[in-house]
């Protein structure tokens, strides 16, 4: 069976380069052993990878961490930071239900207080509002770039711009952005970026990536060095790196970096000419479905389409395209709660388009899409 991969805004489909490498690594791993494989890798683990990921996002290599995914990156780096009692949080529409239970913790713990940046018509943010009201009880702005549950873009690099000049802390989650959008940390001014490998990067599952920018660093508490940071004499601890690998774990599946460097390798080589039509086409398409209501259709989306079918579950319909060699998702309101509840979209069906993906597969997904709607 020929299938269609429209699900890489859950994980994107490697590149034979990139398994190869995965498989070469492990091959070594089991002929000649972990650590030595390690060394025998050192200049791509600890020099080309963390620079391959700072040229895509125009940082500085010590400002890269990796992770094993974009939420322990997220959750991790921001649990270091102290929280003054009573400050005010702003968050996204778009926010992942994780950052959410994250914030949600903080109201009990720190007594912060989080709220919610308006939408406007056109916009999935009201930089008016936020012009009107930013002020320096404002702690932190927390956006997700793209929300998993469709394609909505928020416009970082306005908000960044409106928040530069102040002292509110800026963090993006960009785990379906990175590997589609340009990203470049400079002209979003944010403090905190983190994505996923395994999606739009089409790299392999388990490999996570952050920008921390040094105001961020200088204003996290360290609870926990590893051994590749940091020393001690049983009594006093001594860091001894800079920069943002003070907050990995030293344990991590090198493998996965290894696959990792690969994919940023190659979305590198190809991002300038990658192809929004297939994701054109089949947007456009879906909107002349009677059968069928998008969501969100109001703003500017990419890569990600999602809609409610009105002939059946959305676990049903994803279910008999899997079968019929189109992969779809099945997607859930309670990930992405504050953009969804209004709609009444409690699950709807996800449709994403990565690079691969071709104008004559998006074609025949829309064969298969027909077929299923019309049932």
């Amino acid at each position: 069976m020929n299938i269609v991969h429209l699900n890489t805004a859950g994980a994107g489909l490697m590149s034979s380069a990139t398994l190869n490498a995965i498989q070469r690594f492990t091959a070594i791993e089991a002929q000649m052993g972990s650590y030595e494989t390690e060394l025998a890798y050192d200049e791509l683990l600890n020099v080309d990878l963390y620079r391959a990921a700072a040229g895509l996002l125009n940082a500085q290599p010590t400002d890269i961490g990796f992770f094993s995914s974009a939420t322990e990156a997220w959750t991790s780096i921001l649990g270091k930071l102290k929280f003054p009692r009573g400050k005010r949080v702003w968050v996204s529409t778009s926010e992942y239900a994780a950052n959410l239970i994250f914030f949600n913790y903080l109201k009990l713990s720190r007594d912060i207080r989080v709220e919610v940046i308006p939408t406007t018509a056109t916009s999935p943010l009201d930089l008016e509002w936020v012009r009107r009201h930013l002020d320096d009880d404002v702690f932190l702005v927390s956006v997700s770039h793209l929300p998993s549950c469709c394609g909505v873009i928020n416009p970082v690099e306005a908000l960044g711009a409106l928040l530069k000049e102040s002292n509110t802390l800026y963090v993006v989650d960009a785990c379906q952005s990175l590997g589609q959008l340009p990203l470049d940390v400079r002209d979003i001014h944010c403090d905190l970026l983190t994505g996923a490998g395994r999606k739009f990067l089409c790299g392999p599952r388990g490999s996570g990536i952050a920008y921390v920018s040094p105001r961020l660093l200088s204003q996290l508490t360290l609870n926990f060095a590893d051994l590749h940071a940091a020393s001690t004499d049983g009594q006093v601890n001594r860091i001894e790196v800079s920069g943002a690998r003070v907050l990995e774990i030293a344990e991590k599946s090198f493998s996965a970096l290894v696959g990792l460097h690969t994919a940023l390798s190659e979305y590198t080589q190809v991002a300038a000419k990658v192809s929004t039509e297939p994701y054109a086409l089949l947007a456009q398409e879906l909107r002349r479905l009677p059968q069928l209501t998008l969501l969100c259709d109001q703003f500017q989306q990419t890569g990600i389409v999602s809609f409610v079918p009105h002939n059946l579950s959305a676990k049903a319909f994803v279910g008999q395209a899997r079968e019929l060699g189109l992969n779809l998702w099945a997607g859930t309101a309670a990930h992405t709660p504050l953009l969804l509840k209004d709609l009444g979209a409690t699950h709807f069906v996800r449709a994403s388009v990565g690079r691969h993906v071709t104008q004559a597969q998006v074609e025949q997904a829309l064969v298969t899409l027909r077929a299923l709607i019309a049932q």
